[in-house]
C-alpha cells in the first residue's frame, strides 16, 4: 500500500509538467528512505533536467542521502544522451537500491534498456505500478512514438438539439464558465489547435491559452486554402507572440506553371 501511495504522489508531481515539456513525456519521481520522502521533482521544462535527476538535487538539497533508498518514477528512466544525461547514470551514482517504475518508455531508444542497466548494476526493479495511469498520463506521448502519428482531440460546442450556432449565425458562449476554462486547459496541454479559416472569419478567435496560472500557448494552424484570413483578425496580430501557421494550397500545377 505504501509503494501504491508514493507512484500516486509521483504522478501528482509529473502532471505539473503540463504543457511545458513537449515533446518529451511527463515523468514524476519520489525518493524514499525508511518510510520518509528525502527528495522529489519532476520533469519542469523541455531541455532541463529530467524528475529523477530533479528528484536527487532536491535529495541533497534537503542535505539527504540517497543511498539504500527506493526511487518511485511514472516513467521507465532514460538510458541515452540528449538534451540532458541518462537519468540511469545518475541513479547508479546515487546508490539507490531499488526503483519502482510506473510503466516502460514507448520510446524504442529506451523502450526497456532503462531498467535492463539498473538492474545491470545491482538495482533491484519492480515494474507495473500504477501502469493504466501512468501510461494514461503520456498518452500524447505515446501515442505518437508508436505510430508516428499526433494525438488529436476534436472539441465543438454544440446544444442540447444539436445546433452549434444560432439562425443569425451566433455561436459564442453556449457553454458554460466551467467548460470554458476545460478548453484553455486542454489547449496548455496540447501542441497544437487548429481550425478552419470560416472560424476565424466568422468568430475572431484568439485560440490562445488563458488560465490563471503558467501555461504555454499552442502552436495555431489554420487551415485557408485560399488565403482568406483577414489581417486585422486576432490571430494576424497577435501572431508576433503566438507561433501561427496559415496552411495554404495552390493550383499553379494544374495550371502548368
Amino acid at each position: 500500500m505504501e509503494d501504491k501511495t508514493y507512484m500516486l504522489r509521483a504522478l501528482e508531481l509529473a502532471k505539473l509538467g503540463a504543457g511545458f515539456v513537449n515533446p518529451n513525456p511527463m515523468v514524476g519521481a519520489v525518493i524514499v528512505k525508511d518510510g520518509v520522502i528525502i527528495g522529489e521533482g519532476y520533469h519542469e521544462k523541455y531541455g532541463q533536467l529530467h524528475a529523477e535527476r530533479n528528484a536527487l538535487k532536491d535529495c541533497r538539497e534537503r542535505g539527504n542521502d540517497p543511498a539504500g533508498a527506493t526511487m518511485y518514477v511514472t516513467l521507465e528512466p532514460c538510458c541515452h544522451y540528449g538534451k540532458t544525461p541518462p537519468c540511469t547514470e545518475a541513479i547508479v551514482e546515487s546508490r539507490i537500491n531499488r526503483v519502482v517504475i510506473g510503466t516502460l518508455d514507448v520510446n524504442p531508444v529506451v523502450a526497456g534498456k532503462g531498467a535492463d542497466i539498473l538492474r545491470e548494476h545491482g538495482i533491484r526493479v519492480e515494474v507495473g505500478l500504477l501502469e493504466k495511469e501512468c501510461k494514461k498520463l503520456n498518452r500524447v506521448f505515446n501515442k505518437y512514438m508508436l505510430s508516428k502519428r499526433p494525438y488529436v482531440v476534436m472539441k465543438y460546442a454544440m446544444t442540447a438539439d444539436g445546433k452549434i450556432a444560432t439562425v443569425t449565425g451566433e455561436s459564442k458562449w453556449i457553454t458554460s464558465d466551467e467548460a470554458r476554462e476545460n478548453v484553455h486547459r486542454l489547449r496548455k496541454n496540447l501542441s497544437g489547435i487548429m481550425v478552419g479559416v470560416t472560424t476565424v472569419i466568422t468568430d475572431n478567435p484568439s485560440l490562445d491559452c488563458r488560465l490563471d496560472e503558467p501555461a504555454v500557448n499552442p502552436v495555431r494552424i489554420i487551415c485557408d486554402s485560399h488565403l482568406r484570413t483577414p489581417l486585422d483578425s486576432k490571430v494576424v496580430e497577435t501572431a508576433g507572440g503566438i507561433k501561427t501557421i496559415i496552411a495554404t494550397s495552390s493550383d499553379d500545377e494544374k495550371k502548368g506553371r
